[in-house]
């Protein structure tokens, strides 16, 4: 396999100077029959909602909605109410239920989405990161940045209030994020002076041929965004519209 170039790696990163301090939310949710089981059936609900805003993750049992780039709280807000009534009729009509909960039970099911980026990371992890894997939801914001340069300073103000936005978003006294140590072998961003830099832990590290390769909880994401990912989930809407003001009172969004 050739190894990537520096070009190569930078040209992977869709940045849109437009989107500047735009935020978009990833909400990742379980599926339960009507006795609180849960059932492998992302598939079925996927295709009976047909719409792009949802899609897979790695368990069967899990769903993620997501909504589009918004630069106001209350149109955040309102894409994330809409995406909620959505799916709750349509889990209605399958008779199943989706559900906010960090952490599943060992015993849960394994199945994992038929997706080929998915079943090549099963091939290459052991049973325990697999069951680590599945058994976690959480919400990843995402701040866009105009180029690479822009991300990472955005990236580096982020990294001292790790801790603070770990505890902030925490419902399970820690025991999402530990399972999620356990998947992912690097987990902790690190400081960058430049792309030198982050190409040099991309390479190494074995993501700068595909950036969604980084599990760091803080990351420069292939969007053209600087995603946080440390945050569990809830029920409540106006909970990831107080992560989000959070994030904003660090950084100085235009």
């Amino acid at each position: 396999m050739t190894e990537t170039t520096l070009p190569e790696f930078l040209g992977k990163f869709d940045f849109r100077d437009e989107l500047t301090g735009y935020v978009g939310i990833e909400r990742e949710h379980f599926l339960v029959d009507r006795h609180g089981i849960l059932v492998p059936r992302s598939k079925d609900f996927l295709d009976a909602i047909n719409d792009p805003r949802w899609t897979y993750e790695l368990s069967a049992c899990q769903v993620e909605d997501r909504t589009n780039p918004q630069r106001e709280i209350g149109a955040i807000k309102l894409e994330l109410l809409e995406n909620d009534n959505n799916a709750k009729l349509c889990a209605e009509k399958l008779g199943i239920c989706v559900i906010n909960k960090e952490v599943q039970d060992k015993d849960m099911p394994l199945e994992v989405y038929p997706d080929p980026r998915y079943l090549e990371i099963v091939r290459n992890i052991d049973r325990e990161r697999l069951c680590s894997a599945c058994r976690v939801t959480g919400t990843h914001i995402h701040i866009g940045v105009s180029d690479m340069m822009s991300a990472i300073a955005t990236y580096n103000l982020l990294l001292p209030y790790l801790e603070e936005l770990c505890e902030l978003g925490d419902h399970s006294d820690g025991e999402r994020l530990r399972l999620y140590k356990t998947m992912a072998t690097f987990w902790k961003p690190e400081r960058y002076r430049n792309v030198h830099e982050l190409f040099k832990v991309a390479t190494l590290r074995g993501f700068a041929d595909n950036p969604r390769n980084c599990w760091d909880l803080i990351r420069i994401s292939r969007h053209g965004t600087i995603e946080l990912r440390m945050f569990g989930v809830t029920d409540h809407v106006d909970e990831v519209l107080m992560w989000v003001s959070r994030i904003k009172k660090i950084l100085p969004l235009r």
